[in-house]
């Protein structure tokens, strides 16, 4: 009797991560959207909730159809759908979010996947406060002006990466993208450090127009930003999960199919 109870409970064992890797896979991420990445489709310019498209969007159509699982994707506040994901144990919502760049601190609290897509880091300025351009020939010679973010971004890179100090404080009071921009237009700071990809996919798309006195210019010295695909740890099945989508990306990047989604947003986004 001992012998045949021993010999259940492992064919339970054995049957129950089958059972869990069969479960859609939960994916959250920004509500304010990032074009042209993540977005809702537009109809007579209005954005469908309904629908979401975008690069990563496509991407994870191709990945989650290699790796035969289902998925879903909700646009939540981005706070909240980094906290689902990073509570997944607790809360059993979401077990990954997307399009967040890498960080030492995420790292530590999440499984990231191969780098999925790079953007390049632009200074954004008022060209009436700068009418001869912005006198930056490095990445620290931000230090030299106030900066202005959005609130729940992270700019931990600008520290670690560009040069920015410690003692810098970068006013988060923006609930979004275009009030950062209007903060410029209006001289209450300086620059806006950011992605220079999204920014203008979101004009594109008509999500917001850029204020005509704001200029950019690449952030010289800086190294491209990559993003990734950002899995649970506490998922009981992180390291399938994982495992499966990273050679799922690697294989898409391989055969030119990555590329391909790419170009079709691009050449309209840029």
């Amino acid at each position: 009797m001992k012998k045949l109870t021993i010999a259940i409970g492992f064919i339970i064992v054995l049957s129950l991560p089958n059972t869990i890797i069969a479960k859609p896979v939960n994916i959250c991420d920004d509500e304010t959207e990032w074009p042209p990445y993540t977005y809702y489709q537009r109809v007579d310019g209005q954005p469908d909730k309904s629908k979401l498209t975008g690069v990563v969007v496509d991407l994870l159509d191709e990945v989650f159809k290699l790796i035969k699982m289902e998925y879903t994707i909700k646009m939540l506040p981005w706070k909240r759908c980094t906290r689902e994901v990073a509570t997944f144990d607790k809360r059993k919502n979401f077990e990954l979010f997307v399009n967040g760049s890498f960080t030492m601190e995420r790292a530590e609290e999440f499984y990231l996947s191969t780098p999925i897509y790079t953007t390049r880091m632009g200074v954004f300025y008022s060209k009436k406060r700068y009418p001869d351009g912005l006198p930056i020939s490095k990445p620290s010679d931000t230090n030299n002006y106030t900066i202005c973010g959005v609130h729940g971004y992270d700019y931990g890179y600008l520290y670690t990466h560009h040069g920015l100090e410690k003692k810098k404080k970068i006013d988060t009071g923006a609930k979004s993208i275009h009030a950062v921009m209007s903060k410029l237009a209006l001289g209450r700071c300086d620059i806006f450090v950011n992605s220079i990809e999204p920014i203008y996919g979101a004009t594109v798309i008509g999500k917001y127009n850029i204020p005509q006195d704001i200029g950019m210019i690449p952030l010289p010295g800086s190294e491209p930003t990559t993003f990734h695909v950002f899995v649970s740890k506490n998922s009981p099945r992180a390291y399938e999960l994982l495992t499966k989508i990273n050679q799922a990306i690697l294989i898409l990047q391989h055969n030119g199919i990555s590329q391909k989604i790419f170009n079709n947003y691009f050449k309209n986004a840029q």
